[in-house]
């Protein structure tokens, strides 16, 4: 996804733009990404202001020096009205970040449009620009379709009065009517076009962090999952033969070999999960809770069909359930007997974990073998994320008779049929 972040004010800064390579965050809250449309655009929006500037400073002064030359008379108003018109549009208009709104919008459209008219008014046909350039200025500061009809409306009845006392023909009045109505069209519209696509650009920005931040979740949930399984594995496997190296050397030897296998099955999890290749397997998560119970000492039943035949995402989904909820048995039970049961019915696919253990009202620190599990509840919250991206329905408690602990996934069929 490609995005490219803003300014304070929601415009790209003159002269700036993001060097930030694609696919690439430039920290943990901003997301800069370029295209070429961008690159171009900024390039473009650098010189519009002062493209336009030339243009309306032209406009302007040509007047002065075309037949018939305005009077010493008319060019001590025109020379200032002018020069604050110009530097009116130029400096507060041309150019500016943000539409100005409200009381100062009304004030900037009333003096531009005075300004332009008694122009128009006291130098005659030749400062015809004058009220087209009033005309686009009001159309740039409306707030609204309304407002700038208004502008326009207005700019082209003045305009047609003054040409009317000058005695105007038909093709000036088009020009003094049309022209400012176009103007303010235009410039309206390109206005409106301009703040659109900085929404949308801003829309994609939001899209990319939002991309980048649902990522960083799903690795650190999926890093939880995989660690938290496959570290208690270990954990109970060195105690194990930590235990029996002594008086039983062959079964420690098997147990730190197993150990050594999980290590290595772990480390290519966590690099599958980083680059989000890892799809976990029911079948094989069943076996691999049944290993860790028989580790731990526990008397592990798994109830299951031979076969599934579930739509991945569904599979997935269960697969991480039984790892959760067999590393969180053998992490802060203290159970004896632990039941894993995955039910393929008509009307949905189960995956229910119980075990005769504390129940969950388990403290901190009283995991198995002593160990300290950390903050409870962070595996059951990210096991509750994906239920819920894969319209599945969990819950998690006190167990049958308010013995032990019981977590169950349901997922509905039309969610768990294979394609």
């Amino acid at each position: 996804m490609m995005g490219l972040m803003r300014s304070a004010s929601g415009r790209p800064q003159d002269g700036t733009a993001s060097a930030v390579p694609p696919g690439v965050t430039a920290g943990p809250q901003e997301v800069q990404l370029t295209d070429d449309v961008d690159r171009q655009t900024d390039a473009f929006t650098r010189y519009r202001g002062q493209i336009m500037r030339v243009i309306i400073t032209f406009f302007l002064v040509a007047p002065f020096f075309s037949n018939p030359r305005p009077s010493p008379a008319q060019i001590a108003f025109l020379a200032p009205a002018t020069a604050a018109l110009i530097l009116l549009v130029c400096i507060f208009i041309v150019g500016r970040p943000r539409r100005l709104r409200g009381y100062p919008a009304l004030a900037f459209t009333v003096l531009i449009i005075g300004l332009a008219i008694s122009i128009l008014a006291v130098g005659g046909l030749n400062w015809i620009g004058a009220i087209f350039i009033g005309g686009a200025a009001a159309g740039r500061l409306a707030a609204s379709g309304r407002w700038a009809a208004v502008a326009a409306i207005t700019c082209a009845a003045a305009a047609m009065g003054v040409g009317l006392a000058n005695g105007v023909n038909y093709g000036g009045s088009l020009e003094l009517t049309l022209g400012p109505v176009l103007a303010a069209f235009f410039a309206y519209s390109a206005w409106r076009r301009i703040e659109l696509v900085d929404k949308l650009r801003e829309t994609r920005a939001e899209l990319a962090r939002m991309a980048v931040a649902d990522e960083r979740l799903r690795i650190a949930r999926d890093l939880h999952d995989l660690l938290g399984h496959s570290l208690s594995l270990i954990t109970i496997k060195a105690e194990l033969a930590g235990r029996v190296i002594g008086t039983d050397p062959d079964r420690a030897a098997r147990e730190i070999a197993d150990l050594e296998a999980v290590a290595r099955r772990s480390l290519g999890e966590v690099r599958a999960a980083v680059t989000s290749y890892r799809q976990p397997s029911l079948a094989g998560e069943l076996a691999a809770a049944r290993q860790m119970l028989a580790a731990a000492g526990m008397d592990g039943q798994v109830h299951a069909p031979a076969s599934f035949d579930l739509a991945p995402e569904a599979e997935g989904l269960l697969a991480w359930t039984v790892r959760e909820g067999a590393t969180n048995v053998v992490r802060h039970s203290g159970a004896r007997t632990v039941t894993i049961t995955v039910t393929v019915a008509a009307a949905a696919v189960t995956a229910e974990i119980a075990d005769d253990g504390v129940g969950p009202g388990l403290e901190p620190g009283a995991g198995a073998g002593g160990q300290d599990p950390g903050p409870p509840g962070s595996g059951l919250a990210g096991l509750a994320e994906r239920a819920r991206h894969a319209g599945a329905e969990i819950s998690a408690g006190e167990g049958p008779g308010g013995k032990g602990f019981r977590l169950l996934v349901r997922v509905p069929a039309d969610r768990a049929r294979a394609a």
